[in-house]
This record gives C-alpha cells, structure tokens and sequence, in this order.
C-alpha cells in the first residue's frame, strides 16, 4: 500500500475519550491506555497542548535525542483524515471522528445555501465574499466541546482555552487569547497555579505556518522548532501538579508539484459543480451517469500521484471515522475524494489560488509523514506547589 490510512483506535479521538472517561463524561470511541494510566495519578490540572504540524517525523528530524519533547515522547498516533488542521481541532475539542462531528473540510459545499463556504472564515469558497448568514458552519454543524462537557459534570472544575488571537474560536469554553508563545507560558503557568482543578485546551499554530511559509527544513523551521522544545519544557517545568498531554494535528511533507484543474476541461467536464475539501483532499460531486468517465479521467490525469476513493470506499476504510454519521455529511460529501500520496497538489485557480511548485511544507494528504504524529507526556506528581 503507497499510502497510510487513518488508525481511530490510536489518535486525538482516543485521547480526548481518556479524558472524557477521567472526567465522568459519556465516551463515544475507546480510550487510550497510556493516558489513562497517566490520569490515574490525579493530578490537579491537566493541560492538552496542540502544536499545529509537529508530525512524528518533524520532531525526529528537527530535535537531537536528548531534548525535552523526544525524552518524553510516550508513543507514535494517526492523525484523523483529512490530515489538516479543521477536522483535526474539532475531533479534539469533542473526542469525536469527523466522520461524526462533520468538519472535515476546510472548505464544504452547504446544500442549503447552494455554497461552498470557507469553514473557518465563513467566506464563500469562491468569490471570496462573507456570506449573508453569520458562522454557517456552526450553525449547520454544532457540537458540543469536551471541556463544557466536564466543567458541567464536576462543579469545582474550570476549563479553559488558550487561542491565538487572530484565530479565536468563537465556540465553546472560557477563552483566552495570546499573541505569542510566551505569552500562552503565561497565561497557562498563572492558571495552573490558580486554585482548584483546571482542565486546559492549548493551541498554537506554529511550527505549521512557519514550514508552509519556508518549508519544513528552512533554517527558519528549524529554529521554531527548536525554540519550541525549550519553551515547553519551561512551561511543564514550572507549573507542578500538572499533566501536560502535547500532541499534533498532522505532519507536513515538502510540495514539489501543483496539478490545476484548469488545465483538465474535459476532467471539468464530468463534474457536478467546482470542487471542494482541500488540496490535498480534493471532494467531487459527479454528473450522474458521468461516473467511470470520471474515474478513467483521475487515474489518467492524477493517479500517479494520488489515490481516488468512491463515497463507498470512503465508508468500507473509515477514512474519514467510524461511529454515527454527521446528517450533513450526505450533503458535504461528494461522490469521489482524490487523495494526494505524494508531494504533489490539485489546485483549482479559482478556489486554491495559482499552482505552486516550491518546496514549501504542505498537509492533508495520506503520506507516512502528514499522518504520523507524536504523543508526549510530562507530569511531575513528586513536587509539591
């Protein structure tokens, strides 16, 4: 097989379920043994800390063996499919598949609207206009954050989220923004140290935008990375009685090759309406009777560099999760996902901007290195505050 599948036994899902069972709350997927055990110990605070595209590989690559976030690497995860950020943060934030939360697109085709709309910007995919109705994604696809879950469950819990500043999450718990890393050591450390048990989500979106702006082994990445290793390990050294639980959304591999639909009319040709998904995980609704049209047309123009899964294919491997499908998924879902295995990307002029073909970092697809990715756990329960 040229490319790896998703494991949602082994990932953010399991996690976020451990956590869910430590607090009390209904889990829907199985937990993880390791967290569990580490959640045994009863620490006061527990914080999840996502740094945006540190896969497995990065971290290997970037830190030497003796450093603070490989010395307490505890075990490898698959990423949830698609590889990227969206369908990754809210399988985090609920402990559920994006087969089941249905955000698993950054850009999705809404049927009530009659739009592919920008999940996070709430922009139409295509004229780039905000569209007339406020957080469509939100209200189409609601869903309930594990953190509100557990602060109702334990009335002496608190929970929090540290988020960037300009990508608050308008959804969910009591949040905090930052506008740099030290600012989140920060914030996080005087919580921590607040009294009572708190319950932290974390998210930082570096070292991703660094290796999508100059790619993954830039002396720039390296230097994030690095920098990074040292201001975590601060932070999980000052704040005592507290489990830090660090992981990532997905990896990153080098793009080399940019495909523009443009370039394919005839491929155009079989299609419903203009694609969706990402780049790397491009979602096409078929004309009807158009169907082995289409898919001779994608093993000629794409198959050497991509995998192309039917919806049926898509259920049989639970690529996108198992569980209780989302209702809107019918709707978002087309009839074929092209799946990039490789260093190359589809783009749509219209949608995805103009190709690129620089080695810069790039994510969403089915590669070893976009779907691995680290689990690292620090807790001290010697010291006391």
């Amino acid at each position: 097989m040229r490319y790896t599948l998703p494991d949602y036994k082994n990932c953010c899902v399991n996690v976020m379920n451990s956590i869910a069972k430590h607090y009390g709350i209904r889990t829907f997927h199985s937990t993880l043994p390791i967290v569990d055990n580490e959640l045994k110990k009863g620490y006061k605070n527990v914080v999840v800390l996502l740094l945006d595209g540190l896969g497995q590989q990065i971290l290997m690559q970037h830190l030497p063996f003796d450093s603070f976030l490989r010395q307490n690497f505890a075990q490898e995860l698959s990423a949830v499919y698609p590889s990227s950020t969206v369908p990754a943060t809210v399988s985090f934030k609920t402990g559920l598949t994006p087969f089941e939360h249905g955000w698993w697109g950054h850009f999705l085709y809404f049927k009530a609207l009659g739009q592919t709309i920008n999940v996070y910007t709430n922009n139409d995919a295509f004229s780039r206009k905000k569209v007339g109705i406020e957080d469509v994604a939100h209200k189409v696809m609601p869903y309930t954050n594990i953190l509100d879950e557990a602060v109702r469950h334990n009335p002496n819990l608190r929970a929090y989220t540290l988020c960037p500043a300009e990508a608050r999450d308008n959804f969910g718990v009591s949040q905090v923004t930052y506008n740099t890393f030290d600012e989140l050591v920060e914030y996080a450390q005087t919580l921590c140290s607040l009294d009572g048990q708190k319950l932290i989500y974390a998210y930082y979106n570096h070292p991703d935008d660094t290796m999508h702006k100059t790619g993954i082994h830039s002396e720039e990445s390296y230097k994030m990375i690095n920098d990074l290793n040292y201001q975590v390990e601060n932070l999980c050294k000052t704040c005592p009685n507290t489990l830090f639980i660090i992981s990532a959304d997905h990896g990153q591999t080098p793009l080399y090759e940019s495909r523009d639909l443009t370039l394919y009319p005839d491929f155009l040709d079989t299609l419903l309406m203009m694609p969706s998904g990402t780049t790397r995980c491009a979602n096409f609704f078929v004309k009807r009777g158009l169907e082995k049209t289409f898919e001779k047309l994608a093993k000629k123009y794409f198959g050497d560099k991509f995998e192309i899964f039917s919806r049926a294919d898509i259920i049989k491997n639970n690529l996108l999760g198992d569980g209780i499908a989302h209702p809107e998924l019918d709707n978002t879902l087309g009839d074929y996902l092209i799946c990039a295995v490789s260093d190359c990307n589809i783009t749509y002029s219209t949608l995805y901007g103009a190709p690129k073909t620089q080695p810069y970092g790039i994510h969403g697809g089915l590669t070893n290195d976009e779907m691995r990715v680290p689990l690292i756990l620090y807790g001290d329960k010697t010291r006391n505050e």
